[in-house]
């Protein structure tokens, strides 16, 4: 299991099912209500499970006024997984696709611009993981099965990225190699 910090936190990484688990929701919680503009929230709030608040968080920190394309597509990645989470996958993935576009709008060949479309590569493979799921579940096994070709190239994409920019921290590269463990074992269950 892969994991980080958040606000103080410790948050591991399902390996089965990619969702991040809060190991003191409480503590977390508590920073989300002293910090509720702060962009992590967004993050933080979805990671607790309260996905309505998260929601609304996303839309109003896209909306700040003077953001990089960068900086909106960071924002716009928190977006998309809380839309993920809400079962949008649709709406999710266009949100995705948006914020990789939004990367190359400044320098598409700085190490900042490729780390952030590292990131939201590895956010796409997530939801479209947990869309193949949806997929299955609805006996839509075609469909399934393209979603998790996609999450997968999608994953090894990110990894490659990460790998070749030599920026990334050893938990970034953890993630990354997390994430296509799990989509190569070709197991539609979670």
């Amino acid at each position: 299991m892969n994991g980080f910090e958040a606000a103080g936190t410790q948050v591991r990484i399902d390996d089965n099912t990619l969702r991040e688990e809060v190991s003191d929701p409480a503590a977390l919680a508590a920073w989300c209500a002293e910090n509720p503009t702060d962009p992590r929230t967004v993050a933080y709030l979805r990671m607790l499970g309260r996905l309505d608040e998260a929601a609304i968080a996303g839309r109003d920190a896209l909306e700040a006024p003077g953001l990089s394309p960068v900086m909106r597509a960071v924002r716009r990645t928190r977006y998309a997984h809380v839309l993920q989470w809400q079962g949008a996958f649709v709406p999710a993935e266009e949100q995705f696709d948006l914020a990789a576009e939004e990367t190359g709008l400044e320098d598409p060949t700085s190490p900042s611009s490729l780390s952030v479309l590292a990131a939201v590569f590895q956010h796409r493979a997530k939801c479209r993981f947990e869309h193949a799921l949806a997929a299955r579940d609805e006996q839509r096994e075609e469909s399934a099965h393209g979603l998790w070709d996609a999450a997968l190239e999608d994953a090894r994409r990110a990894l490659l990225m990460r790998e070749r920019l030599g920026v990334a921290e050893q938990s970034v590269l953890a993630s990354s190699r997390q994430t296509v463990a799990r989509l190569e074992r070709r197991d539609l269950t979670a």
